[in-house]
């Protein structure tokens, strides 16, 4: 029987053999800003951010590293929770190259005077990006990209991913906490096109930033009066009290200081957190605490109008309020912590003044609270670390002289949680110009 025309196709196509692969060029990058010549069309509103346009370069010799998506001039890259690394190895010479690896790692090291030093890897991800026993040829320009994870497995149990942190302190006991990242690019190269069993390796290491971002759940309500939200939202507002405590040989009756917060306590690290400080208690206990005395000195006149100015500003209590985080630590059955003030708030009296007569049973301060600039990161749990962040008030009685105030001093935590973003809520939408 004759063959076939299928048979004569199949046949034929034995014989032919393919062209060889010629790497293409990295496809151009993707702007979510139009270009002069572009216009957008119709837009869906975003509350996350556009990705920066810039370029992070480094060179090493032979070797080019760029990575994509960057703030202009920035000294060292930064990345979110499962941003995608992009960029080229761009290579001077490439006949002589062999290999090209892309490595990506991520440490948490730790150490505390009394359970040593500890180091977890958290990421640790090789990628070869080019082999010569496996590609027909090499481009001088090798594009890469990498998906970062959001988590990693420790002790058998999945974290997120802990953002670039340190803290230490070489005081007695001493504490040191590092989380840092790192890109590295290796390029062997053989020393003679002919032995290529010899050979040379550059790398370039490039530390980067990990900030995933994270945002508050609730807003805060905008309120120009506590006294007004309390009554009518007692929800937006949480509370903690605790009474002052007074000297073993005092008989007079406590004073109770209540702290009022925002009641999701989440907050951004952009926040004005806005605080309410009442302090109540009988007459005679705020007066004390307000104008104290000296031993064996007369008492002092009953509050009233006239006595007014003799509440000088230095009898009054030092009142302050600030973000405290705290770095907790542990290792080889050992716990170390270290505490670091992370924002400071501005506190004011609320009328009427802490010396207004009328049967006053309370005294009242507004303030607002917000992180400094520096911080970059919330807190978080990851191996053997733990950050957490507290509201702190503390009220130092005034004292007359060399004798100490009757009250004690005092100081109230609230456990709060820091985060990057602000609570946002798209509630407009505008359609773009025609």
């Amino acid at each position: 029987m004759p063959p076939s025309p299928l048979d004569l196709i199949a046949d034929e196509l034995k014989c032919v053999s393919l062209p060889l692969y010629t790497p293409s060029e990295p496809s151009p990058r993707y702007s979510c800003e139009p270009s002069v010549d572009e216009r957008t069309l119709q837009q869906t509103p975003r509350i996350s951010r556009s990705a920066p346009t810039g370029e992070y370069i480094k060179k090493s010799g032979k070797v080019i590293v760029t990575l994509f998506e960057q703030e202009h001039g920035v000294e060292i890259p930064t990345y979110g929770r499962r941003d995608e690394i992009t960029g080229t190895v761009y290579l001077q010479a490439p006949e002589r190259v062999t290999q090209v690896v892309l490595k990506i790692e991520g440490r948490l090291n730790t150490i505390i005077s009394d359970g040593g030093s500890r180091s977890i890897t958290v990421l640790s991800r090789s990628h070869t990006l080019w082999r010569k026993e496996s590609s027909q040829g090499i481009s001088n320009v090798i594009p890469f990209s990498y998906l970062l994870p959001s988590h990693f497995t420790h002790a058998g149990s999945e974290r997120p991913l802990p953002p670039t942190y340190y803290v230490g302190s070489s005081g007695i006991p001493a504490l040191h906490v590092r989380s840092d990242y790192t890109i590295a690019i290796s390029v062997t190269r053989s020393r003679h096109h002919n032995l290529d069993f010899l050979t040379k390796v550059d790398h370039i290491k490039i530390p980067f930033l990990y900030h995933p971002r994270t945002r508050a759940n609730r807003p805060i309500v905008p309120s120009p009066s506590f006294f007004s939200t309390v009554k009518t939202s007692p929800e937006e507002w949480y509370q903690v009290f605790t009474a002052m405590k007074t000297r073993v040989s005092s008989n007079i009756e406590p004073i109770y200081c209540h702290l009022f917060i925002p009641g999701a306590r989440v907050f951004g690290l952009k926040d004005k957190i806005p605080i309410h400080i009442q302090m109540s208690g009988p007459l005679d206990s705020l007066q004390k605490l307000l104008m104290p005395q000296a031993r064996n000195a007369p008492p002092p006149p009953a509050w009233s109008r006239e006595t007014r100015e003799k509440c000088p500003a230095h009898s009054k209590p030092k009142i302050k309020v600030s973000i405290l985080r705290q770095t907790h630590v542990e290792s080889r059955g050992r716990k170390g912590w270290k505490n670091t003030t992370i924002g400071d708030g501005e506190i004011w009296e609320v009328p009427p003044a802490i010396c207004e007569a009328q049967g006053a049973v309370h005294l009242d301060w507004e303030g607002e609270l917000i992180a400094h600039d520096t911080i970059a990161v919330g807190g978080f749990a990851a191996g053997n670390v733990v950050v957490k962040d507290f509201i702190v008030l503390t009220v130092d009685p005034p004292t007359v002289g060399n004798h100490p105030s009757t009250f004690l001093a005092l100081q109230m935590s609230v456990p709060v949680r820091i985060v990057t973003d602000s609570y946002v809520e798209v509630t407009d939408y505008e359609p773009p110009a025609a």
